[in-house]
């Protein structure tokens, strides 16, 4: 069964970017959904979930991305979330993982980097759990 991601980001550039690295995955195949705002954002996560991770980007036109990962979190507390973000400073790694995040990707985005977190969250469990079956 293919793992589903959700790719919010008010850049299509960027939205595009991860669609076709993670579309040329040849280990494992991935859906992507994607989200142009954290409205845009929440409504797919409720009318098109469940996804297997949120690839999620900070600063957006009408919600933030920490605005947005809490919201997630009240109605899902096991979906992996990585911030996807120009943002590099320690404090908004911090800020991040207050909102409930996992893990940070800093644009530029690397390729190798991208498609080494998604096998990891799609396939672990949150939290450090088992794979699943």
């Amino acid at each position: 069964m293919p793992k589903r991601v959700l790719v919010v980001d008010d850049h299509a550039p960027t939205r595009a970017l991860i669609r076709a690295v993670l579309e040329r995955e040849r280990s494992e195949k991935v859906d992507v959904v994607e989200a142009a705002c954290g409205k845009e954002c929440l409504q797919a996560f409720d009318g098109q979930g469940p996804f297997d991770l949120v690839l999620l980007d900070i600063q957006m036109p009408d919600l933030d991305g920490y605005t947005v990962c809490k919201a997630i979190r009240n109605v899902d507390k096991d979906v992996p979330i990585v911030f996807v973000t120009a943002k590099s400073e320690f404090r908004d790694y911090n800020a991040g993982r207050e909102a409930g995040g996992d893990s940070y990707l800093v644009k530029p985005i690397s390729r190798t980097a991208l498609r080494s977190l998604v096998g990891l969250f799609t396939t672990v469990k949150r939290k450090g759990g088992e794979p699943p079956a």
